[in-house]
C-alpha cells in the first residue's frame, strides 16, 4: 500500500502583545461621577493597542499553508501606530517590516519607527490610503535587488481585516477576568445577563478597528454565557459602547448622520491617528445596527477637548497619550476640567477673575491624587469651584449613578512628547477651543 505524507506541522509563535492592566482611577470617577476604569493599552510593546491588531494579523499570515518555513516581508501604511506595532510585532518573531506613511506624519514618529528596526520607512500622500496605494502599486512591485525570489510579500492593512478585529477582540476576554464581580443584591441585578458587568465602555474611532474588535469580543462571551446557561437569560440591559472622534476626523459620526458609508473629503484635526477618511463597512453596520445586547453611541469632541482629556491623564494618573486617546477621557467626565484651565485665561465675568482663578488653583492643589477614596462626599461637591457639567458620557448612557461601571480603552500612541502637553495646557489658558 502507498503512504501518505504526513501535512507540514503548523509552527507556534510567541504572541507579540501582552496583558495589560485595568486600573481604577478615583480622580476620574470622581469628575464622571461613576466607577472609571482604564484599560492602559498604552503599556503595549508598540506603545498603543495595535500591538495586539496587528500582530494578530501578522500572526494570521505566518500560519498559513503557503508561506510556513518561506521568508517573508511585511509592508505596512499607516499614519504611525500601526506601523510601529507591526515594526515591534514583526521584529519580536524574526521577521522584516517596511512602513509606508503620509508626508505629513511628524518627524518623531518616523524616527521611532527607524528606531524599532523598520527595514524602511517611506513617506507618500496625503493620506492612509493614498500612502497604502503606493505601497501596494510601487514599493512592494518594484522589490528589492537584495532580497530573495522567493520572499513572500505581505500587505498589511491598519484596520479592516477580521484579524485586526479578533486581536483586538482579546482586550474583551482580559475585562472578564480584570473587572471585580457584581456585589450585593443591586449590583448582580443591574448586571444580571450581561457578559461583562460593565454599564459602558468608550473607545475612540479611526478606521473602527478597535470598536469592531470590542463587538466581536462582547459578541463571544454573550455566546459562550448562553451556551453555559441550563436556563434562558432574562432580558439584560445593554453594554454601552461610545465611540468617539474629534472634528475633522469624524467619518464614522458623518456616515451615521447620512445613514451611509461616506468618506470625508480631507482630515483637519490635530488626532491624526484617527485620520482614515472613511470606516470599514463592518464598524458602519455596528453603529447603525448593533448587535442585541449592545447599544453603539458616536460623539465628536473638539481638538481642545481631547487636549483636555491628555492633560487629566498626565495630572491625574501621570499617563502620556496622543490626543486620539485623550478625547475620551474628555468625553467621560466632560467639562469638569474646563472651568479650572479657563480661569487663567481670562474669559470668566468682569471683576471675578482673580478670586475665581485663586479658587480653581487652591482646587487642583487639594485635589485627590489618586491615592484616596474614589467616591466623592457631598462636602466635597459643594466646595469645589469646578463642579462637573454635562459629559457625553451622561448624555448618552442618563441613568448612570456612583456604583455604575465605565471603562475607557486607553488606546495609547507614541506620537506625542511632554513638550507638545506642555503647548496644549499653553494654548488652553489662552482660550484654545476647537
Amino acid at each position: 500500500m502507498g503512504s501518505i505524507a504526513p501535512e507540514e506541522a503548523v509552527p507556534t509563535f510567541k504572541t507579540p502583545w501582552i496583558q495589560t492592566p485595568l486600573v481604577e482611577s478615583a480622580s476620574l470617577s470622581r469628575a464622571a461621577g461613576c466607577r472609571v476604569f482604564l484599560k492602559l493599552e498604552n503599556v503595549q510593546p508598540s506603545g498603543s493597542f495595535k500591538s495586539r491588531a496587528m500582530g494578530n494579523q501578522i500572526l494570521s499570515h505566518l500560519i498559513k499553508p503557503e508561506n510556513i518555513n518561506r521568508p517573508v516581508h511585511f509592508f505596512a501604511s499607516s499614519g504611525g501606530n500601526a506601523g510601529l506595532a507591526a515594526v515591534c510585532a514583526a521584529r519580536s518573531l524574526g521577521y522584516p517590516c517596511t512602513v509606508v506613511v503620509p508626508v505629513s506624519t511628524k518627524p518623531l514618529m518616523v524616527q521611532k519607527l527607524r528606531s524599532a528596526g523598520a527595514a524602511d520607512v517611506i513617506q507618500y500622500g496625503e493620506t492612509f490610503s493614498e500612502a497604502g496605494e503606493y505601497m501596494r502599486d510601487v514599493i512592494m512591485k518594484n522589490g528589492d535587488a537584495n532580497e530573495s525570489a522567493d520572499v513572500v510579500k505581505v500587505a498589511l492593512h491598519p484596520f479592516d481585516n477580521e484579524p485586526i478585529w479578533e486581536g483586538n477582540s482579546t482586550i474583551v476576554d482580559e475585562l472578564v477576568t480584570q473587572l471585580p464581580p457584581a456585589v450585593g443584591e443591586e449590583e448582580e441585578a443591574a448586571h444580571r445577563g450581561r457578559p461583562l458587568p460593565v454599564d459602558a465602555v468608550l473607545c475612540s474611532v479611526g478606521g473602527g478597528g478597535l470598536l469592531n474588535g470590542l463587538v466581536m469580543g462582547i459578541e463571544r462571551h454573550r455566546r459562550t454565557q448562553k451556551k453555559n446557561q441550563l436556563v434562558t437569560v432574562t432580558q439584560s440591559k445593554p453594554i454601552h459602547l461610545l465611540a468617539i472622534e474629534t472634528k475633522g476626523t469624524d467619518s464614522l459620526a458623518t456616515a451615521v448622520a447620512q445613514n451611509s458609508l461616506v468618506s470625508l473629503p480631507k482630515i483637519t484635526s490635530q488626532a491624526t491617528s484617527l485620520g482614515a477618511i472613511r470606516v470599514s463597512e463592518k464598524t458602519f453596520q455596528y453603529a447603525v445596527s448593533p448587535p442585541a445586547g449592545i447599544a453603539v453611541h458616536s460623539a465628536v469632541l473638539s481638538d481642545a477637548d481631547a487636549a483636555r482629556g491628555v492633560l487629566r491623564l498626565v495630572d491625574d494618573e501621570r499617563v502620556l497619550v496622543e490626543l486620539a486617546c485623550g478625547v475620551c477621557v474628555e468625553a467621560a467626565v466632560g467639562d469638569a476640567a474646563k472651568a479650572s484651565v479657563s480661569a487663567g485665561s481670562g474669559s470668566l465675568v468682569p471683576g471675578q477673575n482673580k478670586k475665581r482663578k485663586r479658587e480653581a488653583e487652591d482646587y487642583l492643589t487639594q485635589r485627590d491624587e489618586g491615592y484616596g477614596d474614589d467616591r466623592s462626599s457631598e462636602a466635597d461637591e459643594a466646595a469645589s469651584p469646578c463642579p462637573p457639567l454635562q459629559s457625553k458620557l451622561k448624555q448618552m448612557v442618563p441613568n448612570l449613578c456612583p456604583d455604575s461601571r465605565v471603562v475607557i480603552i486607553v488606546c495609547g500612541g507614541s506620537n506625542i512628547t511632554i513638550d507638545t502637553a506642555a503647548e496644549w495646557r499653553k494654548m488652553l489658558q489662552e482660550g484654545w477651543v476647537n
